[in-house]
């Protein structure tokens, strides 16, 4: 999202027209759901996807004419068998596409939002490869380590370093837009953690570790007054069961967990 707007505003900066695809609706199987988007840039290039295949590319078709129209329009597309976008998907999708030209003014809101924040509790080897490969997926990432000196990890839009007791305490308040990971490295470090995002409406809370382990801190949590609801909250072992065991293999199943967080699809893995 953050590489549209920046394209966009870049686009109109320099003189240039350009044309936002967004699916406002899909109906039946589509690869890409409510709310993709994709910008056709004057120069005929595009940014982001609605899906790929026939039916992204007539997309890109009729914005390159409405470009030249000057105008906006919303379409619907059609994936059905034997339909013109040539798919089988059996679904269809509406596509508003909204003209731009130099000077029209601010960015839409539905564009220029902020990557949704990640709260990293660790900066080891799991956690520094974790970071790179949430900010490829628009996250923005800060990371919270007790140990000065730590390197910070490549993509992080911030490295804050101290006792991870009271470390919410410094930084800017946790809301239900939030994710938080735990992978620091202690049990103890990370109990002291949870202790804290756990009184916060974080959107998620992942902590790494054992199902042995994972069990113990459920215990020590329900032990120090917290509820069973409050516990059930906690994404523990953290990531999506790939069979990982390598730090990049680990970093990319709990970022796939907080992917399908943010498309309302973790339910669906659990």
């Amino acid at each position: 999202m953050r590489e549209l707007s920046t394209a966009l505003r870049r686009e109109l900066a320099a003189g240039h027209k350009a044309v936002l695809c967004t699916i406002t609706a899909a109906r039946g199987s589509t690869p890409r759901g409510a709310g993709a988007k994709m910008l056709v840039l004057e120069d005929g290039s595009t940014l982001g996807t609605i899906g790929g295949g026939a039916a992204e590319y007539q997309a890109v078709l009729r914005a390159r004419e409405l470009l030249e129209e000057g105008r906006s329009e919303t379409r619907t597309c059609d994936l059905g068998d034997g339909g013109d976008a040539g798919m089988i998907c059996g679904g269809a999708i509406e596509v508003l596409f909204r003209y731009f030209a130099p000077g029209d003014g601010q960015i839409p809101e539905d564009l220029a939002e902020e990557a949704d924040r990640v709260l990293l509790f660790g900066a080891g080897h799991v956690g520094q490869v974790l970071a790179l490969i949430l900010a490829q997926a628009d996250f923005s990432v800060e990371v919270w380590d007790d140990r000065s000196g730590v390197p910070a990890p490549s993509g992080a839009a911030a490295l804050h370093c101290g006792p991870y007791e009271g470390a919410l305490e410094h930084l800017a308040p946790v809301t239900e837009r939030d994710f938080v990971v735990v992978m620091t490295h202690g049990h103890q470090s990370d109990f002291t953690v949870l202790t804290q995002v756990l009184r916060t409406p974080a959107k998620y809370i992942g902590c790494i570790g054992s199902r042995r382990k994972a069990a113990a801190v459920r215990e020590r949590l329900l032990a120090a007054g917290f509820s069973p609801e409050d516990v059930a909250r906690i994404c523990s072992p953290v990531g999506l069961p790939i069979g990982g065991e390598t730090p990049g293999e680990i970093a990319v199943s709990v970022a796939a967990q907080l992917i399908a967080c943010r498309s309302g699809r973790l339910e669906a893995f659990r």
